[in-house]
């Protein structure tokens, strides 16, 4: 698959760490990384946030950020994202909440949207898409998505990590 050589093979020669912080895609992105051989090198670790209090505790998710925004919000993805690159001590992280169904879904926020954010060294950056199929194709595009993200953001900003 081309994004996981890809972001392999950036980690590897720019000796970048990446972490993630993942909901709704319940550590796809992290087992999409993990499975390339050598990512020991550059991949410290994910955190399956998918309760609130853990996106609180362990990623310091500000609950007013949530209450104001709510769990699936680039908001609270941003505040994942930068949670991970702290705990996990990582250049880049990125992180996903979302609604991949059957239920759950709203007219304000329906089955399929997800959430993506990619931090880095003085940036972060958040996306919503909405993906359409059911649970396992939801997550699984939402993971492809969080992987292009990730490879994107470190293409762009590779200069800025010492």
């Amino acid at each position: 698959m081309r994004t996981r050589f890809t972001v392999s093979q950036l980690t590897k020669y720019k000796s970048y760490t990446i972490g993630t912080a993942e909901s709704c895609t319940g550590g796809a992105i992290a087992k999409a990384i993990s499975s390339v051989p050598g990512s020991s090198s550059y991949f410290r670790g994910s955190i399956v946030a998918y309760a609130e209090d853990v996106k609180t505790s362990l990623l310091g998710v500000s609950p007013e950020i949530i209450e104001k925004y709510g769990v699936v919000s680039e908001e609270v993805v941003e505040e994942m994202a930068k949670g991970c690159r702290n705990t996990l001590s990582v250049d880049f992280a990125v992180s996903t909440s979302g609604i991949a169904g059957p239920g759950g879904g709203t007219i304000e926020t329906p089955v399929g949207t997800v959430c993506i954010s990619v931090a880095g060294p003085g940036f972060c950056e958040a996306w919503t898409r909405c993906f359409e199929g059911g649970r396992s194709e939801v997550v699984e595009a939402a993971m492809s998505a969080g992987l292009d993200y990730l490879e994107e953001s470190i293409n762009r900003h590779a200069l800025s990590v010492g």
